[in-house]
């Protein structure tokens, strides 16, 4: 059975896919902090001139002299370019020390917006990863808060980063209220298609009429919680392993009378039964077929290789079953999972 600590494990692992997208927004933030820092360096090196007089001994450090020499060429450059004299006065300095700003607010606003960018990327990350892990549809109501406050998330003020884990929180907390260990039972009509060629369609009408409430039944009496129908099939949900089973084995057990003695067409009905179990977030205000979850998907799967008036099981789901009388190993395996198969034929009678 896969249980909610197996789903919570793979929140552990590394998102090295993620990194790898991150990276060119992370070297260019860092990029133009670097760029920014450099903006504030000049701007003291323009400053340092004026300090000067002010510092004893300034001139014996070699780094302060180096710092002068970097003053003249820049301010050397500023002249070749554009005039610096204004009313006679040499505003060289000054506007060495205005472009700088300039410079440093350009490049740490342009930091800002890639890290936002960074941000509001790894956010969508971790809320798919945490999806996926979770086994949850992206159309879920729980999450439409959640799903709805990320596609706004744009900023990375400390205000929304609270608010979004506040909202994450929240998630979470209504999730682990709604999680159970729940077993689910597919069943299909073999070749449905078949059984009605040449039938009439009023007969076809009342036998799968017929068909459904006998099905419905079976369920009804093992205490199914949930259900939905597809025209031929029938996913259903029960509280235990066992309790799944034994439908599944009343339908099987309960076909022979069926064919004989309610339907009306000329072939017979023969199902598929696939069972699965574990834990799920089961939100009881859904329909069943609103549910999306990887364990509800492989009792599907289990029911498409199951044989004809057979059952198919994941190995996980059959430990805790209590009675597996008649549940053979095979050499199947369907989404990683061994299949156990129960054969009604092959069981012996009493």
């Amino acid at each position: 059975m896969i249980t909610h600590k197996e789903k919570r494990a793979g929140m552990d692992q590394p998102k090295a896919k993620k990194s790898l997208r991150l990276l060119p927004y992370k070297a260019v933030t860092v990029f133009m902090g670097l760029l920014g820092i450099c903006s504030l360096v000049i701007i003291v090196i323009f400053l340092l001139p004026l300090a000067i007089p002010y510092i004893k001994n300034a001139l014996s450090f070699h780094y302060i002299r180096k710092a002068l020499d970097i003053e003249r060429s820049l301010s050397a450059l500023i002249r070749d370019v554009i005039p610096t004299k204004v009313s006679g006065q040499d505003l060289t300095r000054w506007i060495g020390i205005a472009v700088s700003f300039v410079l440093f607010r350009i490049f740490m606003n342009l930091r800002g917006r890639f890290e936002n960018r960074m941000t509001n990327l790894r956010v969508i990350s971790d809320y798919e990863n945490w999806r996926t892990q979770m086994n949850l549809s992206d159309d879920s109501n729980i999450l439409s808060p959640l799903r709805d406050r990320i596609k706004t998330f744009q900023t990375a003020n400390k205000k929304d980063r609270e608010e979004l884990l506040k909202l994450f929180a929240e998630t979470k907390r209504k999730l682990d209220a709604m999680g159970r260990d729940l077993a689910f039972l597919s069943i299909d009509i073999v070749n449905s298609t078949g059984l009605k060629e040449g039938e009439e369609r009023a007969a076809i009408e009342y036998d799968f009429k017929e068909y459904k409430n006998f099905v419905e039944q079976k369920l009804n009496a093992n205490g199914v919680v949930k259900s939905t129908w597809t025209p031929d099939g029938v996913m259903s949900c029960f509280p235990t392993v066992d309790s799944a089973v034994q439908a599944a084995r009343d339908v099987l057990s309960g076909l022979g009378d069926f064919n004989k003695n309610i339907k009306t067409m000329r072939g017979d009905f023969n199902v598929r039964c696939g069972i699965n179990a574990g834990y799920v977030y089961f939100d009881e205000t859904l329909p069943l077929e609103e549910l999306s979850d990887r364990v509800i998907d492989i009792a599907g799967h289990m029911q498409k290789h199951a044989a004809p008036n057979s059952i198919s099981i994941a190995k996980p789901a059959i430990e805790p079953l209590q009675d597996k009388e008649g549940f053979v190993s095979t050499s199947k395996v369907v989404d990683g999972y061994e299949v156990y198969m129960f054969d009604r034929r092959k069981v012996p009678r009493e």
